[in-house]
C-alpha cells in the first residue's frame, strides 16, 4: 500500500464530529487495490496505529483516512 499522506487537522475534527454524533454517512474510499468503494456506515471510533490515520466503522471494516475521497450525511 502507498505511504500514508497526513489529512488536515480541521478534516480530522469533521471526522471526530461524526463519530461523537453517530452520524449516518455514505462513505467513499479507494480501498487497498485502488478500487473506489462506497458504504452507508457509522463511524465507530478513530485510531492511530504505525503514524497511520484509520476510521473504523461499526461494522468493523478499517478505512485509511487518506484514502477517503467523500464523505457525505446519509438522508434517511
Amino acid at each position: 500500500m502507498s505511504k500514508y499522506k497526513r489529512i488536515a487537522c480541521s478534516y480530522y475534527d469533521v471526522f471526530e464530529s461524526y463519530a461523537t454524533q453517530k452520524t449516518l454517512l455514505k462513505i467513499t474510499y479507494s480501498d487497498k487495490q485502488g478500487l473506489r468503494q462506497e458504504l452507508i456506515s457509522k463511524i465507530k471510533t478513530l485510531e492511530t496505529k504505525n503514524s497511520e490515520e484509520f476510521l473504523i466503522t461499526e461494522e468493523g471494516l478499517k478505512i485509511r483516512l487518506d484514502k477517503i475521497i467523500l464523505l457525505e450525511k446519509e438522508v434517511n
